[in-house]
């Protein structure tokens, strides 16, 4: 099986490379490489590889970036998943488009089911939701739509990585974290299900695996919490291996006191029950310990 990736570097991608079965032949293009943007060079990459099955993994990320400049946002979000799309129908290649939990408004009380219709509240889950959209109207058994939610991995840019390094950094005086006076903020009302990111690539790769796709899969650890609640496990546990110092004050904040030009959905937490055929999540606390015990092997 031949397996394509339009993006290379993002922590998804490197997470497949990790998680990549030995029966695989896996592709990864760079935008250096392949200008999604450009629907010519997209037709072109799958002409020369002719790949079984696509996983875009390429998009524009950084949602407060996304609601500033949405044009860009959408050029990558949802523009180029047009192209894919036409691309991979004329040639008769599987398509896996990657979305999130942003796609939805956040006024749900239960988790979201794949049925359920979503009303996206920023740039970025507009743009996310269009492509959605885009793939949807094509109607085709080639075609399929993973969400997920609040990847993270010990490595790359995230909510883990930049909480260790914030708590790091806690035990120099005058340091933010280091005192009841100056600690880190974070959010205590907006709620979702922490996913590591090596989970989500082995579920990816059981997908691949299938002879026949759903339109919609929802995947992401078990379990919910805060970014507060999220921060407090990364904090216990990080002491507890020794990888950070003992005194950390953390302070919950609500969305309204957190400065950000961006509203993000309260509650984003995605039922992923007719995901368990494939594979059975693990509970977010587990897989974050997992995480960051690899983290602490690495530095040996």
């Amino acid at each position: 099986m031949k397996i394509l990736t339009f993006g290379q570097t993002g922590q998804l991608a490197r997470a497949l490379k990790r998680a990549q079965p030995k029966t695989v032949e896996l592709i990864q293009l760079s935008h250096q490489q392949v200008d999604i943007t450009q629907p010519q060079l997209i037709d072109e990459a799958l002409a020369f590889y002719r790949p079984d099955i696509i996983i875009n993994c390429a998009a524009y990320t950084d949602v407060e970036k996304a609601q500033i400049n949405p044009v860009a946002a959408m050029q990558i979000n949802a523009l180029a998943v047009e192209y894919m799309a036409k691309a991979a129908s004329h040639y008769g290649i599987k398509l896996i488009q990657l979305s999130t939990d942003y796609v939805f408004d956040g006024r749900s009380s239960t988790p979201y089911s794949v049925t359920q219709k979503p009303s996206a509240i920023n740039a970025y889950g507009q743009s996310k939701l269009l492509a959605e959209e885009t793939l949807l109207s094509y109607q085709s058994a080639l075609f399929c739509i993973v969400r997920t939610s609040w990847l993270y991995h010990h490595s790359g840019n995230n909510f883990v990585t930049t909480m260790l390094k914030l708590m790091t950094q806690s035990h120099n005086q005058q340091t933010i974290g280091s005192s009841a006076d100056n600690p880190i903020k974070v959010v205590n009302d907006q709620t979702g299900s922490p996913t590591m990111v090596d989970d989500f690539a082995r579920f990816l790769w059981k997908l691949c695996s299938q002879k026949q796709w759903s339109a919609i899969y929802h995947w992401s650890n078990s379990g919910k919490c805060t970014w507060y609640e999220f921060a407090q496990e990364i904090k216990t546990q990080g002491i507890a291996l020794g990888l950070l110092p003992q005194s950390i004050y953390l302070q919950p904040i609500t969305s309204e006191q957190y400065a950000s030009i961006v509203n993000r959905p309260a509650f984003s937490v995605l039922d992923t029950r007719l995901s368990h055929t494939l594979a059975i999540p693990k509970p977010w606390q587990q897989q974050l310990a997992q995480c960051l015990n690899e983290l602490v092997l690495s530095k040996v």
